[in-house]
């Protein structure tokens, strides 16, 4: 089969997963395209695929902070650029003719897909939505209402939708539970090296207490990189590996030539390897890194991008594991204690083997490609 996946494009998660299950699907047998926009598709293309580009959203803030009034104010595009989105989408769709089309939380393919009549999967680890907690202004309480309506329209329509994760949890709304099916991470294998073996590889000290910090594709993870390298000269560790993402330049954050602590990166093709040979891993808590560390089993520090819902959801859902543990993005001696309290202690921190044993029942790319493949 030709197969279509279009990604949401705000930060590298959507896009990193629908990678690893296209190289699935590519195994065996099928061909893949993808189209994107932003952090999205700067991802696909450093790894090589064809990515059609898609009119750019993204959401308004600094400081590691989401401006959730601002970006509504600023939404008044949103119509134009959903009818832009679907026109563009179908021009793709009738070039490349795919059999079936994979959403990772893009809502207007789900209904350019109903129209050519072909058989669309959403993937989303998020049907419930929450951005006006953070305010009283009422009318942002109506943006959401009316925009989770749409949302929830539009995945009826949808073959299937589809959960990356363990079943119970994330909530389904009533009206989506018959066409919902959770089928687990969709991440990749973690290598099969020990952590000195990693080192090795990397030329690192097998012996030095070494910390990952990782802001996935997203702007608003400069804010955390600021303040770990402030810092860096007070934390209790040899070495700070630090991977900015696609969309922050590493050029960007002053480290004096005498700070000979910090190892800073733009981008690594396996990430998951970084993590498994650090003793702590700092992350903000985007739901396909929280995959990706509990799979690992590593101990790590989640810091939740301000007025993110999502990603205060993902620091609940990891809880239950007991490898984590959770600051404020903008309180430098808080993480500083933290990591200092952390870093000597992480041989003792231990995943909750009975979390972990439901999680490693679930192969998110064999149950997708059995189901897409039945066309369920």
């Amino acid at each position: 089969m030709k197969i279509l996946i279009t990604t949401c494009g705000v930060g590298i998660g959507h896009a990193s997963r629908e990678l690893t299950l296209a190289l699935y699907l590519e195994k065996k047998g099928h061909s893949v395209e993808f189209a994107s926009y932003g952090a999205g598709l700067h991802f696909l293309r450093k790894n090589h695929k064809t990515v059609h580009p898609l009119p750019n959203m993204n959401f308004e803030g600094n400081n590691g902070s989401i401006d959730i009034e601002k970006s509504v104010k600023n939404s008044k595009d949103i119509p134009y650029t959903f009818i832009k989105t679907m026109y563009k989408e179908a021009r793709i769709i009738k070039r490349i003719k795919p059999d079936i089309i994979i959403s990772d939380s893009d809502y207007s393919t789900p209904y350019t897909a109903k129209l050519l009549k072909i058989p669309c999967y959403i993937i989303t680890n998020d049907l419930t939505f929450g951005f006006s907690d953070s305010t009283n202004k009422q009318f942002i309480k109506y943006f959401e209402k009316s925009i989770e309506k749409l949302i929830h329209q539009i995945s009826k329509n949808a073959t299937k939708i589809l959960i990356p994760d363990i079943p119970g949890t994330i909530k389904v709304p009533d009206k989506l539970k018959s066409k919902t099916e959770f089928i687990g991470p969709l991440i990749k294998t973690p290598v099969d090296l020990t952590k000195d073996e990693l080192r090795r590889k990397h030329n690192l000290n097998i012996d030095d207490k070494i910390i990952v910090v990782t802001v996935g594709g997203s702007e608003f993870g400069k804010l955390l990189i600021e303040n770990i390298c402030d810092i860096s000269l007070e934390l209790n560790v040899d070495t700070i590996i630090i991977f900015t993402g696609l969309e922050l330049n590493p050029s960007q954050f002053k480290i004096p030539e005498t700070n000979k602590t910090i190892i800073i990166k733009q981008f690594s093709y396996n990430l998951v390897e970084w993590m498994q040979l650090s003793d702590l891993t700092i992350a903000l808590a985007g739901h396909t890194t929280t995959m990706e560390l509990i799979s690992i089993k590593k101990p790590n520090i989640l810091i939740p991008i301000k007025n993110h819902k999502e990603q205060q959801k993902n620091i609940q859902r990891i809880k239950p594991y007991e490898i984590s543990q959770t600051t404020i993005i903008d309180d430098k001696e808080k993480l500083k204690n933290l990591i200092n309290t952390t870093i000597n202690k992480t041989d003792t921190i231990k995943i909750n083997p009975n979390e972990y044993n439901k999680f490693i029942k679930y192969n998110g790319c064999k149950k997708a490609f059995e189901i897409i493949e039945k066309k369920e």
